[in-house]
């Protein structure tokens, strides 16, 4: 599929700064790291961007409930309720049935029968799919769990959505994806991570991967704050010099 070059605003300014004008309209984006580290934040905060734009939005929550996740972004200050009592968000609850996937293969459209034929009437321009490590649990199967990824991705491309798959990984692994192989899927990979400095804990991300982009690949400090949802800050790199050579933060 040749994608567009336009850009879609993640609606973290300083996020669309490293990926070299933001998201690829249409395409598919990885966001990558361990639990606790802002995965979800950045994807109902790229929703709401959307949202803010009268844009139809999709989000695919596949191992909490509904309920938890828009109450969870009440904590940020941010109503994603008004936009599904208004039907530009469609929030959508999936429980993938291994032994489904199994019996049917990659055919099995238990999952994307889920989507409201409301939502695509509209056209949906963003859908996030949370996390993409559930959508094939207990398959051994490599080549039948890539294609099935695949087969998923290409429909929401086909839609021509731009989809955000968030990823957890295990604590200390070096891997971008759970299944090994969701990042050559991926038009963009932001990789999110938490570090220990002074005795406390630092949210960081960088930009591992960008297709047709002059991306920043430096690693940036951020923080998540009511409102605001998640706000870049420094390069690590600047945190990390001494006080006398990059003044106070």
């Amino acid at each position: 599929m040749v994608l567009s070059e336009s850009r879609v605003s993640t609606g973290i300014p300083k996020l669309d700064m490293m990926l070299g004008g933001g998201l690829i309209q249409g395409g598919t984006h990885l966001i990558s790291g361990e639990t606790g580290t802002g995965k979800t934040v950045l994807s109902l905060q790229f929703l709401l961007q959307g949202l803010m734009q009268d844009e139809t939005c999709v989000y695919v929550s596949l191992d909490e409930k509904i309920e938890r996740v828009l109450d969870g972004a009440r904590s940020l200050g941010w109503d994603l309720w008004s936009y599904y009592r208004t039907g530009t968000l469609f929030p959508v609850e999936a429980r993938i049935d291994s032994a489904e996937l199994k019996k049917r293969g990659k055919e099995s459209s238990s999952f994307l029968r889920l989507i409201p034929e409301t939502a695509k009437a509209r056209g949906i321009a963003r859908t996030v799919l949370d996390p993409i490590s559930a959508l094939a649990p207990g398959i051994g199967d490599e080549f039948f769990v890539r294609e099935y990824l695949r087969e998923v991705i290409m429909h929401f491309e086909g839609l021509g959505s731009t989809l955000v798959l968030t990823c957890d990984i295990p604590s200390g692994s070096s891997g971008l994806s759970r299944y090994g192989f969701e990042e050559f899927l991926a038009s963009g990979i932001v990789v999110m991570g938490l570090m220990e400095r002074q005795g406390r804990l630092m949210r960081t991300m960088h930009i591992r991967k960008m297709r047709w982009s002059p991306m920043d690949p430096r690693v940036y400090v951020f923080d998540i704050r009511p409102q605001e949802g998640i706000v870049v800050s420094k390069p690590l790199e600047e945190l990390q010099q001494p006080t006398s050579q990059r003044g106070v933060f």
